[in-house]
Protein backbone atom coordinates (compact mmCIF):
# COMPACT_ATOMS: atom_id res chain seq x y z
CA UNK A 1 0.00 0.00 0.00
CA UNK A 2 2.89 2.11 0.45
CA UNK A 3 3.63 1.90 -3.26
CA UNK A 4 -0.04 2.89 -3.93
CA UNK A 5 0.23 6.24 -1.79
CA UNK A 6 3.65 6.78 -3.71
CA UNK A 7 2.87 6.53 -6.91
CA UNK A 8 -0.68 8.44 -6.00
CA UNK A 9 1.22 11.49 -5.02
CA UNK A 10 3.23 11.04 -7.84
CA UNK A 11 0.56 10.87 -10.19
CA UNK A 12 -1.29 13.32 -8.69
CA UNK A 13 1.12 16.09 -8.99
CA UNK A 14 1.30 15.33 -12.93
CA UNK A 15 -2.31 15.52 -13.14
CA UNK A 16 -1.57 18.75 -11.30
CA UNK A 17 0.77 20.01 -13.75
CA UNK A 18 -1.44 18.74 -16.48
CA UNK A 19 -4.03 21.10 -15.14
CA UNK A 20 -1.78 23.55 -14.88
CA UNK A 21 -0.76 23.35 -18.55
CA UNK A 22 -4.35 22.82 -19.80
CA UNK A 23 -5.32 26.26 -17.80
CA UNK A 24 -2.53 28.40 -19.54
CA UNK A 25 -3.31 27.10 -22.79
CA UNK A 26 -7.42 26.54 -22.97
CA UNK A 27 -8.16 29.06 -20.66
CA UNK A 28 -7.68 32.17 -23.17
CA UNK A 29 -8.58 30.41 -26.45
CA UNK A 30 -11.86 29.54 -23.84
CA UNK A 31 -12.48 33.07 -22.41
CA UNK A 32 -11.52 34.78 -26.30
CA UNK A 33 -14.53 32.44 -28.27
CA UNK A 34 -17.28 32.49 -25.38
CA UNK A 35 -16.53 35.76 -24.22
CA UNK A 36 -16.48 37.63 -20.32
CA UNK A 37 -20.49 37.35 -20.29
CA UNK A 38 -20.78 33.65 -21.79
CA UNK A 39 -17.87 32.66 -19.91
CA UNK A 40 -19.69 34.55 -16.95
CA UNK A 41 -23.28 33.16 -17.63
CA UNK A 42 -21.66 29.31 -17.46
CA UNK A 43 -19.72 29.94 -14.38
CA UNK A 44 -22.56 31.69 -12.52
CA UNK A 45 -24.73 28.44 -13.90
CA UNK A 46 -22.30 25.74 -12.68
CA UNK A 47 -21.54 27.58 -9.02
CA UNK A 48 -25.83 27.58 -8.43
CA UNK A 49 -25.78 23.60 -9.73
CA UNK A 50 -22.80 23.23 -7.61
CA UNK A 51 -25.20 23.95 -4.64
CA UNK A 52 -26.70 20.37 -5.32
CA UNK A 53 -23.63 18.83 -4.68
CA UNK A 54 -24.36 19.26 -0.90
CA UNK A 55 -26.59 16.29 -1.15
CA UNK A 56 -23.37 13.97 -0.81
CA UNK A 57 -23.85 14.62 2.84
CA UNK A 58 -20.56 13.33 3.69
CA UNK A 59 -21.63 10.12 2.73
CA UNK A 60 -18.28 9.79 -0.06
CA UNK A 61 -15.87 10.04 3.13
CA UNK A 62 -18.27 8.06 5.50
CA UNK A 63 -18.14 5.42 2.90
CA UNK A 64 -14.44 5.26 2.67
CA UNK A 65 -14.28 4.98 6.34
CA UNK A 66 -17.11 2.40 7.23
CA UNK A 67 -15.32 0.26 4.10
CA UNK A 68 -11.78 0.91 5.62
CA UNK A 69 -12.83 -0.26 9.12
CA UNK A 70 -14.25 -3.65 7.34
CA UNK A 71 -11.14 -4.63 5.22
CA UNK A 72 -8.92 -4.10 8.12
CA UNK A 73 -11.28 -6.43 10.09
CA UNK A 74 -11.78 -8.44 6.81
CA UNK A 75 -15.67 -8.84 7.46
CA UNK A 76 -17.10 -9.12 3.72
CA UNK A 77 -20.32 -9.67 4.46
CA UNK A 78 -20.71 -6.41 6.60
CA UNK A 79 -18.36 -4.76 3.70
CA UNK A 80 -21.30 -5.95 1.06
CA UNK A 81 -23.91 -4.73 3.48
CA UNK A 82 -22.24 -1.11 3.47
CA UNK A 83 -21.84 -1.06 -0.25
CA UNK A 84 -25.53 -1.69 -0.72
CA UNK A 85 -26.79 0.87 2.36
CA UNK A 86 -24.12 3.77 0.51
CA UNK A 87 -25.68 3.01 -2.70
CA UNK A 88 -29.84 3.29 -1.36
CA UNK A 89 -28.68 6.62 0.08
CA UNK A 90 -27.21 7.96 -3.05
CA UNK A 91 -30.38 6.25 -5.14
CA UNK A 92 -32.71 8.38 -3.00
CA UNK A 93 -30.30 11.84 -3.09
CA UNK A 94 -30.24 11.72 -6.68
CA UNK A 95 -33.65 12.02 -6.88
CA UNK A 96 -34.14 14.63 -4.16
CA UNK A 97 -31.27 16.54 -6.48
CA UNK A 98 -33.67 16.50 -9.82
CA UNK A 99 -36.52 17.20 -8.00
CA UNK A 100 -34.48 20.53 -6.59
CA UNK A 101 -32.92 21.20 -9.79
CA UNK A 102 -36.57 21.48 -11.83
CA UNK A 103 -37.53 23.29 -8.77
CA UNK A 104 -34.25 26.08 -9.33
CA UNK A 105 -35.21 26.01 -13.43
CA UNK A 106 -38.50 26.94 -12.95
CA UNK A 107 -37.32 30.08 -10.62
CA UNK A 108 -34.39 31.07 -12.51
CA UNK A 109 -35.43 34.28 -13.71
CA UNK A 110 -35.99 35.68 -10.23
CA UNK A 111 -33.17 34.41 -8.98
CA UNK A 112 -30.94 36.36 -11.54
CA UNK A 113 -32.94 39.42 -12.56
CA UNK A 114 -29.93 41.13 -14.20
CA UNK A 115 -29.50 38.61 -16.95
CA UNK A 116 -31.06 39.26 -20.29
CA UNK A 117 -33.73 37.30 -21.96
CA UNK A 118 -30.81 35.48 -24.18
CA UNK A 119 -28.88 34.88 -21.15
CA UNK A 120 -31.68 33.49 -19.22
CA UNK A 121 -32.67 31.13 -22.21
CA UNK A 122 -29.56 29.58 -22.20
CA UNK A 123 -28.89 29.50 -18.42
CA UNK A 124 -32.07 27.31 -18.48
CA UNK A 125 -30.08 24.92 -20.98
CA UNK A 126 -27.17 24.59 -19.25
CA UNK A 127 -29.46 24.16 -16.14
CA UNK A 128 -30.88 21.44 -17.41
CA UNK A 129 -28.25 19.31 -18.23
CA UNK A 130 -26.03 19.73 -15.34
CA UNK A 131 -29.36 18.76 -13.29
CA UNK A 132 -28.95 15.55 -14.90
CA UNK A 133 -25.30 14.87 -15.01
CA UNK A 134 -25.16 15.71 -10.93
CA UNK A 135 -28.19 13.28 -10.54
CA UNK A 136 -27.03 10.23 -12.30
CA UNK A 137 -23.51 11.03 -10.87
CA UNK A 138 -24.82 10.73 -6.94
CA UNK A 139 -25.51 6.88 -7.45
CA UNK A 140 -22.00 6.43 -9.26
CA UNK A 141 -19.72 7.94 -6.78
CA UNK A 142 -19.86 4.69 -4.48
CA UNK A 143 -17.74 3.37 -7.20
CA UNK A 144 -15.23 6.32 -6.43
CA UNK A 145 -15.12 5.95 -2.98
CA UNK A 146 -14.89 2.32 -3.08
CA UNK A 147 -11.99 2.24 -4.93
CA UNK A 148 -10.40 4.90 -2.38
CA UNK A 149 -11.38 2.48 0.30
CA UNK A 150 -9.19 -0.45 -1.37
CA UNK A 151 -6.27 2.28 -1.77
CA UNK A 152 -5.80 1.58 -5.49
CA UNK A 153 -4.82 5.23 -5.97
CA UNK A 154 -3.21 4.45 -9.11
CA UNK A 155 -6.13 3.67 -10.84
CA UNK A 156 -7.96 6.44 -9.99
CA UNK A 157 -5.48 9.14 -10.55
CA UNK A 158 -4.51 7.39 -14.03
CA UNK A 159 -8.81 7.87 -14.92
CA UNK A 160 -8.61 11.61 -13.51
CA UNK A 161 -5.45 12.53 -15.32
CA UNK A 162 -7.00 11.31 -18.68
CA UNK A 163 -10.27 13.32 -17.78
CA UNK A 164 -8.33 16.38 -17.32
CA UNK A 165 -6.79 15.87 -20.68
CA UNK A 166 -9.64 14.62 -22.85
CA UNK A 167 -11.77 17.71 -22.41
CA UNK A 168 -10.14 20.14 -23.62
CA UNK A 169 -8.97 17.80 -26.44
CA UNK A 170 -12.53 17.55 -27.48
CA UNK A 171 -13.47 21.27 -26.61
CA UNK A 172 -11.25 23.35 -28.82
CA UNK A 173 -12.01 21.98 -32.14
CA UNK A 174 -15.69 22.96 -31.67
CA UNK A 175 -14.81 26.17 -30.07
CA UNK A 176 -12.97 26.71 -33.39
CA UNK A 177 -16.30 25.99 -34.92
CA UNK A 178 -18.06 28.56 -32.81
CA UNK A 179 -19.46 26.30 -30.56
CA UNK A 180 -20.10 27.94 -26.99
CA UNK A 181 -20.92 27.18 -23.17
CA UNK A 182 -23.91 24.96 -23.83
CA UNK A 183 -21.14 22.76 -26.30
CA UNK A 184 -19.06 22.46 -23.06
CA UNK A 185 -21.06 21.61 -21.15
CA UNK A 186 -22.43 18.84 -23.24
CA UNK A 187 -18.79 17.30 -23.30
CA UNK A 188 -17.69 17.69 -19.75
CA UNK A 189 -21.24 16.06 -18.45
CA UNK A 190 -20.80 13.06 -21.24
CA UNK A 191 -17.17 12.03 -20.07
CA UNK A 192 -18.32 12.74 -15.93
CA UNK A 193 -20.75 10.16 -16.94
CA UNK A 194 -18.60 7.92 -19.01
CA UNK A 195 -15.92 8.26 -16.43
CA UNK A 196 -17.89 6.74 -13.32
CA UNK A 197 -19.09 3.73 -15.74
CA UNK A 198 -15.29 3.08 -16.49
CA UNK A 199 -14.79 3.31 -12.66
CA UNK A 200 -18.01 1.20 -11.93
CA UNK A 201 -16.62 -1.74 -14.11
CA UNK A 202 -13.36 -1.74 -12.39
CA UNK A 203 -15.03 -2.38 -9.00
CA UNK A 204 -16.92 -4.75 -10.35
CA UNK A 205 -14.15 -6.82 -12.35
CA UNK A 206 -11.13 -5.85 -10.55
CA UNK A 207 -11.64 -5.62 -7.51
CA UNK A 208 -14.21 -8.10 -6.71
CA UNK A 209 -16.97 -5.72 -5.53
CA UNK A 210 -20.10 -7.32 -4.42
CA UNK A 211 -23.35 -5.33 -3.35
CA UNK A 212 -26.12 -6.36 -0.80
CA UNK A 213 -28.82 -4.05 -1.89
CA UNK A 214 -32.19 -4.10 0.20
CA UNK A 215 -34.91 -1.62 1.14
CA UNK A 216 -36.55 -4.21 3.55
CA UNK A 217 -33.38 -5.45 5.41
CA UNK A 218 -31.63 -1.95 5.95
CA UNK A 219 -28.99 -2.40 8.96
CA UNK A 220 -30.66 0.34 11.75
CA UNK A 221 -27.75 0.07 13.52
CA UNK A 222 -25.30 0.73 11.10
CA UNK A 223 -27.31 3.40 9.16
CA UNK A 224 -27.68 5.55 12.27
CA UNK A 225 -24.22 5.44 12.98
CA UNK A 226 -23.39 6.50 9.04
CA UNK A 227 -25.87 9.44 9.40
CA UNK A 228 -24.41 10.70 13.00
CA UNK A 229 -21.14 10.52 11.34
CA UNK A 230 -21.77 12.00 8.24
CA UNK A 231 -23.70 15.00 10.00
CA UNK A 232 -20.96 17.19 10.69
CA UNK A 233 -18.90 16.28 6.99
CA UNK A 234 -21.90 16.98 5.54
CA UNK A 235 -22.23 21.00 7.58
CA UNK A 236 -18.54 20.89 5.90
CA UNK A 237 -19.26 20.30 2.52
CA UNK A 238 -21.83 23.52 2.83
CA UNK A 239 -19.46 25.08 3.99
CA UNK A 240 -16.84 24.73 1.15
CA UNK A 241 -19.65 25.07 -1.27
CA UNK A 242 -19.99 28.74 0.39
CA UNK A 243 -16.56 29.30 0.16
CA UNK A 244 -16.25 27.97 -3.26
CA UNK A 245 -19.70 29.45 -5.11
CA UNK A 246 -21.42 32.31 -2.87
CA UNK A 247 -19.01 34.85 -3.97
CA UNK A 248 -20.14 34.34 -7.42
CA UNK A 249 -23.47 33.98 -7.25
CA UNK A 250 -23.67 37.46 -4.95
CA UNK A 251 -21.35 38.66 -7.98
CA UNK A 252 -24.41 37.78 -10.51
CA UNK A 253 -26.68 39.16 -8.08
CA UNK A 254 -25.38 42.39 -7.84
CA UNK A 255 -23.10 43.22 -10.58
CA UNK A 256 -23.49 41.06 -13.82
CA UNK A 257 -22.17 38.11 -15.62
CA UNK A 258 -18.89 40.13 -16.52
CA UNK A 259 -17.92 41.01 -12.72
CA UNK A 260 -18.45 36.98 -12.49
CA UNK A 261 -15.99 35.98 -14.92
CA UNK A 262 -13.35 37.89 -13.37
CA UNK A 263 -13.72 36.40 -10.14
CA UNK A 264 -14.23 32.99 -11.67
CA UNK A 265 -10.39 33.62 -13.89
CA UNK A 266 -9.13 33.67 -10.16
CA UNK A 267 -11.28 31.04 -8.78
CA UNK A 268 -10.01 28.80 -11.56
CA UNK A 269 -6.57 29.02 -10.42
CA UNK A 270 -7.21 28.91 -6.49
CA UNK A 271 -8.98 25.79 -7.48
CA UNK A 272 -5.84 24.59 -9.03
CA UNK A 273 -4.17 25.80 -5.62
CA UNK A 274 -5.97 23.42 -4.01
CA UNK A 275 -6.02 20.61 -5.34
CA UNK A 276 -2.42 20.92 -5.37
CA UNK A 277 -2.92 20.77 -1.43
CA UNK A 278 -4.94 17.42 -1.35
CA UNK A 279 -2.76 15.54 -3.61
CA UNK A 280 -1.44 13.79 -1.15
CA UNK A 281 -3.26 14.69 2.05
CA UNK A 282 -6.70 12.43 0.57
CA UNK A 283 -4.09 9.80 -0.16
CA UNK A 284 -3.76 9.03 3.57
CA UNK A 285 -7.24 8.85 4.99
CA UNK A 286 -7.55 4.97 5.05
CA UNK A 287 -4.05 4.84 6.53
CA UNK A 288 -5.14 6.78 9.29
CA UNK A 289 -8.31 5.03 10.09
CA UNK A 290 -5.61 1.92 10.24
CA UNK A 291 -3.06 3.56 12.70
CA UNK A 292 -5.90 4.47 15.23
CA UNK A 293 -6.36 1.53 15.17
CA UNK A 294 -2.94 0.60 16.76
CA UNK A 295 -1.02 1.38 20.18
CA UNK A 296 0.16 4.29 20.09
CA UNK A 297 -2.00 6.13 17.15
CA UNK A 298 -2.10 9.56 18.30
CA UNK A 299 1.46 9.58 18.26
CA UNK A 300 2.20 8.27 14.97
CA UNK A 301 -0.81 10.30 13.29
CA UNK A 302 0.55 14.16 14.72
CA UNK A 303 3.71 12.95 13.17
CA UNK A 304 1.98 12.36 10.05
CA UNK A 305 0.70 15.70 10.18
CA UNK A 306 4.18 17.26 10.35
CA UNK A 307 5.48 15.18 7.77
CA UNK A 308 2.82 15.82 5.26
CA UNK A 309 1.92 19.52 6.01
CA UNK A 310 5.89 20.07 5.57
CA UNK A 311 6.05 18.31 2.44
CA UNK A 312 2.86 20.38 1.11
CA UNK A 313 4.58 23.61 1.96
CA UNK A 314 7.38 22.83 -0.48
CA UNK A 315 4.73 22.84 -3.02
CA UNK A 316 2.29 25.66 -2.48
CA UNK A 317 4.74 28.19 -1.16
CA UNK A 318 6.14 28.68 -4.39
CA UNK A 319 2.71 28.65 -6.08
CA UNK A 320 2.42 31.38 -3.59
CA UNK A 321 4.99 33.33 -3.88
CA UNK A 322 5.71 32.99 -7.48
CA UNK A 323 2.39 34.58 -7.88
CA UNK A 324 3.06 37.38 -5.50
CA UNK A 325 5.66 38.12 -7.52
CA UNK A 326 4.62 37.37 -10.91
CA UNK A 327 1.21 37.38 -11.27
CA UNK A 328 0.28 40.61 -12.75
CA UNK A 329 2.39 40.11 -15.30
CA UNK A 330 0.61 36.40 -15.95
CA UNK A 331 -2.86 37.92 -15.92
CA UNK A 332 -2.32 40.33 -18.52
CA UNK A 333 -0.28 38.14 -20.90
CA UNK A 334 -2.59 35.02 -20.13
CA UNK A 335 -6.22 36.65 -20.33
CA UNK A 336 -5.85 40.38 -20.78
CA UNK A 337 -6.01 43.53 -19.02
CA UNK A 338 -9.85 43.66 -18.49
CA UNK A 339 -9.22 40.70 -15.94
CA UNK A 340 -6.47 42.83 -14.20
CA UNK A 341 -8.46 42.75 -10.77
CA UNK A 342 -8.24 39.00 -10.70
CA UNK A 343 -4.62 39.22 -9.68
CA UNK A 344 -5.94 41.17 -6.31
CA UNK A 345 -8.80 39.26 -6.28
CA UNK A 346 -6.45 35.88 -6.30
CA UNK A 347 -3.71 37.40 -3.43
CA UNK A 348 -6.72 37.80 -0.59
CA UNK A 349 -7.84 34.41 -1.63
CA UNK A 350 -4.29 32.65 -1.66
CA UNK A 351 -1.88 34.28 1.03
CA UNK A 352 -4.09 33.31 3.82
CA UNK A 353 -4.98 30.79 2.33
CA UNK A 354 -2.01 28.46 2.81
CA UNK A 355 -2.11 27.86 5.93
CA UNK A 356 -4.82 25.31 6.07
CA UNK A 357 -4.19 23.92 2.79
CA UNK A 358 -1.37 22.77 4.16
CA UNK A 359 -2.74 21.75 7.06
CA UNK A 360 -5.24 19.47 4.76
CA UNK A 361 -4.30 16.25 5.88
CA UNK A 362 -5.87 17.82 9.49
CA UNK A 363 -9.43 17.20 7.83
CA UNK A 364 -8.55 13.71 7.32
CA UNK A 365 -7.58 13.43 11.07
CA UNK A 366 -10.52 14.90 12.41
CA UNK A 367 -12.97 12.14 10.22
CA UNK A 368 -10.87 8.78 11.36
CA UNK A 369 -11.07 10.47 14.81
CA UNK A 370 -14.80 11.10 14.74
CA UNK A 371 -13.67 14.89 15.54
CA UNK A 372 -15.12 16.89 12.80
CA UNK A 373 -18.37 18.06 14.40
CA UNK A 374 -16.16 21.48 15.81
CA UNK A 375 -14.84 22.05 12.75
CA UNK A 376 -17.91 21.30 10.94
CA UNK A 377 -19.81 24.12 13.34
CA UNK A 378 -16.77 26.77 13.35
CA UNK A 379 -16.99 26.73 9.44
CA UNK A 380 -20.58 27.22 9.26
CA UNK A 381 -20.36 30.20 11.42
CA UNK A 382 -17.62 31.92 9.49
CA UNK A 383 -18.72 30.91 6.50
CA UNK A 384 -22.53 32.77 7.38
CA UNK A 385 -20.08 35.68 8.66
CA UNK A 386 -18.23 35.57 4.93
CA UNK A 387 -21.82 36.00 2.90
CA UNK A 388 -22.66 38.87 5.68
CA UNK A 389 -19.44 40.71 4.91
CA UNK A 390 -19.14 40.08 1.08
CA UNK A 391 -22.51 41.62 0.39
CA UNK A 392 -21.94 45.18 0.95
CA UNK A 393 -18.53 44.73 -0.15
CA UNK A 394 -19.25 43.26 -3.10
CA UNK A 395 -21.64 46.11 -4.16
CA UNK A 396 -18.73 49.01 -3.80
CA UNK A 397 -15.73 46.59 -4.59
CA UNK A 398 -17.21 44.23 -6.65
CA UNK A 399 -14.70 40.91 -7.00
CA UNK A 400 -12.20 42.44 -4.58
CA UNK A 401 -15.01 42.96 -1.80
CA UNK A 402 -16.24 39.07 -2.17
CA UNK A 403 -12.58 38.51 -1.74
CA UNK A 404 -12.14 40.33 1.38
CA UNK A 405 -14.81 38.67 2.57
CA UNK A 406 -13.73 35.42 2.29
CA UNK A 407 -9.80 36.01 3.36
CA UNK A 408 -11.49 37.30 7.12
CA UNK A 409 -13.20 34.28 7.08
CA UNK A 410 -10.47 32.68 6.26
CA UNK A 411 -8.13 33.89 8.93
CA UNK A 412 -10.31 33.84 11.82
CA UNK A 413 -12.12 30.24 10.66
CA UNK A 414 -9.72 27.77 9.50
CA UNK A 415 -6.11 29.46 10.71
CA UNK A 416 -7.26 30.75 14.41
CA UNK A 417 -9.39 28.93 15.60
CA UNK A 418 -8.68 25.40 13.72
CA UNK A 419 -5.08 25.55 14.87
CA UNK A 420 -5.71 25.73 19.02
CA UNK A 421 -8.47 23.22 17.89
CA UNK A 422 -5.70 20.79 16.89
CA UNK A 423 -3.01 21.63 19.00
CA UNK A 424 -5.67 21.20 22.44
CA UNK A 425 -8.24 18.35 21.47
CA UNK A 426 -6.53 16.43 18.24
CA UNK A 427 -3.17 16.62 20.39
CA UNK A 428 -1.26 17.72 17.22
CA UNK A 429 1.93 19.24 17.83
CA UNK A 430 0.96 22.51 16.16
CA UNK A 431 3.76 24.66 17.99
CA UNK A 432 6.17 22.28 15.95
CA UNK A 433 4.44 23.05 12.72
CA UNK A 434 4.35 26.62 13.29
CA UNK A 435 8.25 27.33 14.12
CA UNK A 436 8.95 25.14 11.05
CA UNK A 437 6.43 27.34 8.91
CA UNK A 438 7.59 30.65 10.26
CA UNK A 439 11.69 29.80 9.23
CA UNK A 440 10.88 28.67 6.40
CA UNK A 441 8.56 31.74 4.86
CA UNK A 442 9.64 34.38 6.48
CA UNK A 443 12.85 34.78 4.36
CA UNK A 444 10.76 34.26 1.02
CA UNK A 445 8.47 36.81 2.13
CA UNK A 446 11.23 39.55 2.31
CA UNK A 447 12.76 38.20 -1.23
CA UNK A 448 9.53 38.23 -2.71
CA UNK A 449 7.97 41.95 -1.73
CA UNK A 450 11.50 43.24 -2.50
CA UNK A 451 11.69 41.23 -6.59
CA UNK A 452 7.81 42.55 -6.68
CA UNK A 453 8.80 45.84 -6.53
CA UNK A 454 11.48 45.48 -9.17
CA UNK A 455 9.64 42.87 -11.76
CA UNK A 456 6.76 45.75 -11.74
CA UNK A 457 8.76 48.35 -13.85
CA UNK A 458 9.47 45.82 -16.52
CA UNK A 459 7.78 45.72 -19.96
CA UNK A 460 9.42 42.50 -21.38
CA UNK A 461 7.22 39.61 -21.45
CA UNK A 462 10.71 37.41 -22.21
CA UNK A 463 13.01 38.76 -19.20
CA UNK A 464 9.71 38.14 -16.91
CA UNK A 465 10.10 34.48 -17.59
CA UNK A 466 13.61 34.36 -17.87
CA UNK A 467 13.76 35.72 -14.19
CA UNK A 468 10.11 33.47 -12.92
CA UNK A 469 13.00 30.16 -14.16
CA UNK A 470 15.68 31.61 -12.45
CA UNK A 471 13.59 32.20 -9.51
CA UNK A 472 12.40 28.61 -8.95
CA UNK A 473 15.77 27.40 -9.84
CA UNK A 474 16.26 29.66 -6.60
CA UNK A 475 13.59 28.72 -4.74
CA UNK A 476 14.25 24.48 -5.11
CA UNK A 477 18.07 24.75 -4.10
CA UNK A 478 16.56 27.00 -0.90
CA UNK A 479 13.58 24.29 -0.04
CA UNK A 480 16.17 21.22 -0.62
CA UNK A 481 18.48 22.74 2.34
CA UNK A 482 15.63 23.25 4.47
CA UNK A 483 14.29 19.56 3.97
CA UNK A 484 15.38 16.78 6.82
CA UNK A 485 16.88 13.59 6.00
CA UNK A 486 13.74 11.83 6.58
CA UNK A 487 12.40 14.20 4.02
CA UNK A 488 15.40 13.63 1.46
CA UNK A 489 14.64 10.60 1.09
CA UNK A 490 11.09 10.53 0.77
CA UNK A 491 11.58 12.70 -2.31
CA UNK A 492 13.88 10.73 -3.66
CA UNK A 493 12.58 7.82 -3.33
CA UNK A 494 9.40 9.33 -5.39
CA UNK A 495 11.93 10.64 -7.93
CA UNK A 496 13.37 6.99 -8.46
CA UNK A 497 9.38 5.48 -8.69
CA UNK A 498 8.98 8.44 -10.98
CA UNK A 499 12.06 7.76 -13.30
CA UNK A 500 11.54 3.76 -13.38
CA UNK A 501 7.93 4.44 -14.35
CA UNK A 502 9.07 6.91 -17.21
CA UNK A 503 11.30 4.07 -19.03
CA UNK A 504 8.45 1.81 -19.08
Amino acid sequence: MKNEIKTGAILGYVNMAASLLVSLLYTPILLSNLGQSEYGLYALVASVIGYLSVLDMGFGNAMIRFVSRSKVKQTKSDENKINGLFLLLYLIIGIIAFVIGIILLSNISNIFKSLTPSELQKAKTIMIILVFTISISFPLSIFDSYVVSSEKFKFIKILALIQTLIVPITMLPLLFLGYKAIAMVIVTSSYTIIFHLITMYYCFKKLDMKINFSFKNIDKVLLKEVLFYSLFIFLNIIVDNIYNNTDQIILGIVSGTVAVSVYSVSMKISQINMRFSTTISGLFFPKINKLLEENDGDKKVSDIFIKVSRIQLYVMALILFGFIIFGKQFIILWVGEQYIDSYYILLLLLIPSIVPLTQNIGISILQAKNKHKFRSVVYLIIAILNILISIPLSRQYAGIGAAIGTALATIIGQIVTMNIYYWKVVKIDIPTYWRRFIRFMIPLGVISIILRKYISMINSNILCLTLAILFVLFYVIYAYFYTNDEEREYLKSIKKRFFKRSRV
